[in-house]
């Protein structure tokens, strides 16, 4: 899926570049899921998806 982030921090900023595989996007929804992230908003730009995770523990 090729994203990128992962700062450690309450909020992290991942951007995808090219299209989503839906498959891996359910991945790393459940894997991000399971260590206490939510997806907070997801907006695209210049062709790229952005994600921002907020991290809920």
């Amino acid at each position: 899926m090729g994203l990128l982030g992962s700062s450690g921090g309450h909020y992290d900023a991942t951007v995808n570049r090219g299209s989503i595989n839906m498959g891996s996007f359910t991945k790393e929804l459940n894997a991000r899921y399971e260590d206490g992230w939510r997806l907070a908003f997801v907006f695209s730009q210049e062709g790229n998806t952005i994600m921002v995770w907020e991290k809920t523990s």
